[in-house]
């Protein structure tokens, strides 16, 4: 079988730059982007007269050049002479290096790296005899052929971006670096990684939209917003957005003849594909396509917060496996010069297989980080256009502005610390896709919807019976839910060690389940090996998946093994479910809640709570947030408050905090004494004794609506509600995000009354105080509570919100 390039990382040709043997060090750094954030991660190919290869990542170039220079300038030697090179006579490893993560490499090692490797044929090599032979190299990589020519590099990653020193190729003036010959003699066959022109538009579209379908994103940098939205005030006009459309693939036996050209012609949307023919799904930066199956912006706004000559994206196809076969490489970049279209178009060749409606994924990411997800569903045969839906195709996420806003951002998390699960559902089973330092590992888990849900009703369940209702039989009473919440150590000793138990089943029930295919265990290998290195921001990218993230523990045990708490993932890492990726439309808005003056809250809650537990739990909570300095409180106390809340755009409180009952309802589930079935519609949260359901939010407060001026957070402390589980947030979520929410943060199963009571607004004062990241906060609020009380329920919130949220006052 060919390699198979879902399971192993390559980097195509097209992001890496191929040199004779003769090429100076000096010459090659001039072929290289001239942004040093571009070229660093860049491999160098160098083909040798014997048939093998030296591959460089120029990162160790500078590392290796910045040692020996206090021994010799090799910067005019040539890659094969720098891989040869022996250690100087004496040689002591310097206290300074170009990252910390080089630091820990020693100079023979890092030149080891450079051995010459070994070319591999695409389709004539396995992806295990790709993969043992990448694995033998010093350098984990090995260069993939196809017929003879270079197609890219498998390589496993050894490096970690970060913030990198000095450069060894800048330190002297202009004038000493030498001249680049300009006869083309010894250079005249070797071409830059990067394409030299614009690509050019389908000929075929003639007919660009330009109305107003799609939203200018225009900021002035002198102007302070007036609104959460990054795209409130309109700026100039930009008539640049991320297309999408497929062209079918035509051969005609005159040109085959005649040299084999291969004609195209855009499908236009809402016209069937073909079984066994052939596509390309193309993706571009360019004005807006007529016949583009979805168009998103975003892009002037961008430039303007980046210093770059150019923006690079990647982009990622996954289409179902059911209905669709992929060809080539499923990952490519598309490049744009500032003012510019795209240098280039992302094309991805499919071949529908099977009749019914197929959906396509794109993923963007930006600087290693997905932003965006465009989803298209087409109709394969002409029999599947009736059940193809209204909307077909949707983008979700974040415009590239506000992605851009993000990794700007000074208190973003360093690039290190970055991990992304990104989890498409599809026809028979599920693709999660691992984005971790430079790379990509994809599996196909064969999980029904069912068995997902069947996983977290036992976690549910076990987490309900083993711990908030643990019993403690000296004093006779449940120790989770007395007010006092500091728990014996007895208890937690023994509270831990199921609470083990049950985030390993988590664990084990996605990647180790039977019938869980080698993909799937190597990606729960690589998870377990990745999060107990390092503390991570995992990035849950999902939808119709809320899993219960922060009760997994990966950690390899024995029974007798005491429990590490650092081993649930609530506990050493930070979080975060991207909820814009479950709504309808990307959103614009930057990581922060500004305010000069008091933070606008607004309180709704169920008053019935202090009846049903004969303390005035609601009454001492109307008190405490007042009383939390820099915010102003308006309270929601009835069902049509809350309601009338919800269809306002104007005027809404920036954070939205609920306590009160919320019931979870899933599609198909029935009423054991009524025999009633519900849907997903059915889930409420309760107010004042009443119960608002998705669908009365969806009826008196839709989609239809403007969006919430103020981007609010919602605070969802739900208590006491049996019925409450993850699967609350496969429609709340949606919901609130579509009004124009930024994120939730709430409980996933019963929390305890007066837990949730003391929890929240100790969160909320400690955030609306300014400075702290959201992730942050509740990652530390949880390991404080597991120190100094001995209390394990705070791992019950979950942060449906990007991480990085801060109040900035003044």
């Amino acid at each position: 079988m060919p390699v198979d390039f879902d399971k192993l990382t390559l980097t195509p040709i097209s992001a890496c730059l191929v040199v004779e043997e003769t090429a100076s060090l000096w010459q090659i750094h001039a072929m290289l982007p001239p942004d040093r954030n571009d070229r660093l991660y860049r491999f160098v190919i160098v083909p040798r007269a014997d048939g093998m290869f030296i591959v460089a990542r120029w990162i160790e170039v500078e590392e290796i050049v910045h040692r020996l220079m206090r021994y010799q300038d090799v910067r005019g030697w040539t890659l094969p002479e720098l891989a040869a090179c022996p250690l100087p006579l004496n040689y002591v490893e310097p206290d300074e290096h170009l990252t910390t993560k080089l630091a820990e490499v020693p100079l023979a090692t890092l030149i080891q790296r450079l051995s010459p490797v070994q070319g591999m044929d695409r389709q004539a090599n396995s992806t295990y005899e790709a993969r043992t032979v990448r694995d033998r190299h010093p350098g984990r990589r090995v260069v993939v052929l196809d017929s003879g020519t270079i197609y890219g590099v498998i390589f496993a990653e050894l490096l970690t971006a970060g913030n990198v020193a000095f450069d060894p190729f800048r330190r002297e003036t202009a004038s000493a670096k030498p001249p680049m010959a300009d006869d083309g003699d010894a250079m005249g066959d070797i071409e830059p990684d990067l394409l030299r022109s614009a690509a050019p538009l389908p000929e075929q579209i003639t007919d660009v939209e330009r109305s107003g379908s799609v939203t200018p994103e225009s900021l002035p940098a002198e102007r302070t917003p007036e609104s959460a939205l990054l795209n409130q005030i309109a700026g100039a006009q930009d008539d640049r957005v991320f297309n999408l459309w497929i062209e079918q693939r035509l051969q005609r036996e005159v040109e085959i003849t005649g040299g084999g050209r291969t004609l195209t012609r855009i499908v236009p949307p809402g016209e069937a594909l073909a079984i066994g023919g052939m596509y390309a799904v193309n993706v571009n930066v360019a004005p807006p396509l007529a016949s583009a199956h979805v168009r998103t912006g975003g892009v002037e706004q961008a430039e303007a917060m980046s210093a770059a000559a150019q923006i690079e994206v990647d982009v990622r196809l996954v289409a179902d496996s059911a209905f669709f076969k992929v060809y080539g490489i499923p990952q490519q970049k598309i490049i744009f010069p500032r003012g510019g279209v795209s240098k280039n178009i992302a094309g991805f060749i499919i071949e529908p297989i099977q009749q019914g409606i197929g959906e396509i994924t794109a993923l963007l990411s930006l600087n290693q980080k997905p932003f965006q997800k465009i989803v298209a569903q087409v109709a394969i045969g002409e029999a599947a256009l009736a059940d193809l839906p209204a909307e077909p195709v949707r983008a979700s996420g974040l415009t590239l502005a506000a992605a851009t806003a993000t990794t700007r951002s000074p208190l973003a998390y360093p690039t290190e610390m970055d991990a992304s699960l990104i989890i498409i559902r599809e026809t028979t089973g599920y693709t999660f896709i691992l984005s971790l330092g430079s790379g990509y590992t994809v599996a196909r888990l064969n999980l029904a919807e069912k068995e997902i849900v069947d996983v977290i009703r036992r976690a549910r369940a076990a987490f309900l019976e083993k711990i908030v209702k643990r019993l403690d039989t000296a004093r006779n009473v449940y120790v989770y839910q007395l007010k006092d919440t500091t728990i014996p150590e007895t208890i937690h000793q023994e509270a831990l060690r199921d609470l083990r138990q049950i985030g390993d089943l988590l664990f084990r029930s996605l990647f180790f389940a039977p019938g869980s295919g080698d993909d799937g265990k190597e990606l729960g290998r690589l998870l377990r090996t990745a999060t107990a290195e390092r503390e991570l921001r995992i990035n849950v990218i999902a939808e119709r998946f809320a899993f219960p993230w922060s009760l997994v523990y990966a950690l390899p045990f024995k029974p007798s093994d005491p429990v590490d708490p650092m081993g649930f993932w609530g506990y050493r890492h930070i979080i975060e479910h991207t909820p814009q990726f479950s709504a309808r439309q990307p959103a614009v808005f930057a990581p922060e809640l500004n305010t000069s003056e008091r933070l606008h809250v607004g309180f709704v809650f169920d008053q019935t709570i202090d009846t049903q537990f004969n303390a005035p739990i609601i009454a001492e909570q109307r008190q405490i947030l007042p009383g939390i300095d820099g915010v102003a409180v308006t309270e929601y106390g009835t069902r049509d408050a809350f309601l009338d809340l919800l269809s306002r755009s104007q005027n809404v409180p920036q954070i939205i905090y609920f306590y009160g009952h919320a019931v979870s309802r899933s599609p198909g589930e029935k009423d054991a004494a009524t025999g009633i079935e519900y849907g997903l519609g059915d889930s409420y949260l309760s107010v004042n004794g009443e119960a608002v359901t998705l669908d009365d939010m969806n009826l008196y407060a839709g989609l239809d609506l403007d969006r919430f001026d103020s981007a609010p957070l919602v605070v969802l402390n739900a208590c006491e509600s049996a019925e409450l589980s993850p699967e609350l947030y496969n429609g709340l979520v949606p919901y609130l995000i579509g009004r124009g929410a930024r994120g939730i943060i709430g409980t996933e199963v019963l929390m305890p009354a007066f837990f949730a009571a003391e929890f929240a607004p100790a969160l909320l004062r400690r955030f609306v105080a300014g400075n702290t990241r959201l992730g942050d906060l509740l990652r530390d609020m949880r390991r404080e509570y597991l120190r100094e009380k001995r209390n394990v329920l705070p791992l019950i919130y979950a942060l449906y919100s990007n991480a990085e949220l801060i109040v900035k006052r003044g």
